[in-house]
């Protein structure tokens, strides 16, 4: 609820007259929501209600007054905090001091006219305090990045672009795991920029070791050098002091991003079609040395040791790798997740086959494509070592409107020599499974722990966790029948 008042708050600034009506009525009434999960609140308030109660029934005894609000147990901790309980002793304590009000003349007396001003102080409180948790809540040694304090950046990292101006700044919406900003420079040097800011955000949803920038920008630059069409890296700020996060600048790939992780938004001709395939089959034919420099600052450094064979990556990834990594995250102990990784343990594929760079999320919301096909293949943060069926069933379905399975995978052999049989695809979706279900509890995680957690991650956290867990039996059940 803290994150949901921050963006109300964020949206009210900026809304008209209706909206900014509607927006500041969800932010009252997550505000009540948030009294009757902390009732302590209201036992306070209890106890100083019936203490007025008291204190008036000795300065006006009323005939029946004590019996509209009848003896209860003292308000405790614990007692019953049903907020429908709470609200009706609420209730019950303003009838009985409407009931002593009607007989108190104010003027009788100054302890009459004391009471009956502390009486009115009490009732406005529990309005006034529906009001309280408005306030956006600060995130602790966060430096706001604005357009102003990247204008200030640029001048001071490049003082040799004279009259250097910042003609766009265009945060994105969406992505989970880093900011992006879209941001065009005018200078007397350079001329007109487009550029493109990727910045980690202070909850790192998966840890992945490529969430790290450092290690990501190497990553990118590696990819690049082996012929895939990537944004071109500019520079990487790994001093996060200047605007409070690290970041890799890149020059903005032409073309536009066409769908989502479902499937493309709109119909594509064959042409692009084909550059997709040969892309996503580019990339599983990249053979990584293993005293690449590139690969040795990248996040792949990890892996190289367990390249031998699809057997050897995929046991280190089950069995070192993803306990690591969940144990990273926070989240508190998962059955089904433990279920799962116990299973995959016991049915590593074997099979001789060298691993492949897998991206982990090669699908449309990550691919910049432009009129002659793919321009770049963003956001290298989850690539990896491993068996190529990992990438194959997340990309597959993104292309289902074209391409069924048995399609895709003929493309594939034909591209890479490669056959991938359904037990591995089987056993992959198991795997995706997983980590799917590890993001989800990571942002339910986040957003129960921390007030500085992207909001984006409420739609993981609670709807798509139920559909990813309830897949677990299944995917297991289908693989082992294979």
């Amino acid at each position: 609820m803290t994150q949901v008042r921050n963006a109300l708050a964020d949206g009210a600034a900026r809304a008209g007259s209706p909206s900014k009506s509607q927006l500041a009525a969800a932010r009252i009434a997550l505000n009540t929501l948030g009294l009757q999960s902390q009732p302590e609140f209201y036992l306070e308030y209890i106890a100083s209600g019936r203490a007025l109660v008291r204190e008036g029934l000795q300065l006006e005894p009323v005939s029946g007054a004590s019996l509209a609000y009848p003896a209860t147990a003292d308000a405790s901790p614990s007692a019953a905090w049903r907020p429908e309980l709470l609200e009706a002793e609420v209730g019950a304590i303003r009838q009985t001091l409407a009931a002593i009000v009607a007989h108190l003349d104010e003027s009788s007396s100054t302890a009459a006219k004391s009471f009956l001003v502390r009486m009115c102080d009490w009732e406005t409180r529990f309005y006034t305090h529906h009001l309280e948790p408005a306030e956006a809540a600060p995130v602790a040694g966060a430096t706001p990045l604005t357009r102003e304090t990247l204008q200030a950046y640029l001048e001071q990292r490049f003082p040799a672009w004279t009259g250097l101006r910042l003609t766009e700044f265009t945060p994105l919406d969406g992505g989970f795991s880093k900011q992006t900003i879209l941001f065009e420079t005018d200078d007397e040097v350079n001329g007109r920029q487009s550029l493109v800011m990727r910045a980690e955000q202070p909850f790192d949803l998966l840890c992945y070791p490529g969430s790290d920038v450092t290690q990501e920008f190497f990553m990118i630059q590696l990819m690049r050098s082996s012929g895939l069409p990537t944004a071109l890296p500019l520079w990487l700020e790994a001093d996060a002091r200047h605007l409070g996060c690290r970041f890799i600048v890149s020059r903005k790939a032409e073309g536009r991003v066409y769908g989502g992780a479902l499937g493309s938004d709109q119909p594509l001709p064959a042409g692009i079609i084909r550059s997709v395939m040969d892309t996503f089959v580019h990339m599983h034919t990249i053979r990584i040395a293993p005293d690449d420099p590139l690969a040795a600052k990248s996040h792949l450094r990890e892996w190289l040791p367990h390249a031998g064979s699809l057997r050897d990556t995929t046991r280190y990834y089950v069995t070192e790798w993803l306990p690591r990594m969940i144990g990273r995250t926070g989240i508190p102990s998962s059955p089904q997740i433990e279920r799962a990784l116990m299973w995959l343990r016991r049915h590593i594929p074997d099979s001789d086959e060298a691993p492949v760079v897998l991206h982990g999320d090669f699908s449309f919301n990550n691919l910049i494509i432009g009129e002659r096909g793919v321009e770049a293949v963003l956001d290298w943060e989850s690539s990896r070592l491993g068996d190529p069926a990992e990438d194959i069933i997340w990309t597959q379905p993104n292309l289902g409107a074209y391409l069924g399975m048995p399609e895709f995978l003929e493309i594939y052999r034909a591209g890479t020599g490669r056959q991938i049989d359904e037990k591995r695809l089987a056993y992959s979706r198991v795997v995706k499974c997983v980590l799917n279900a590890v993001a989800c509890l990571s942002a339910y995680h986040g957003l129960e722990t921390r007030n500085d957690t992207n909001l984006n991650l409420a739609t993981l956290a609670y709807q798509y966790m139920g559909l990813f867990g309830a897949q677990f039996n299944s995917l297991i059940e289908s693989a082992e029948t294979l």
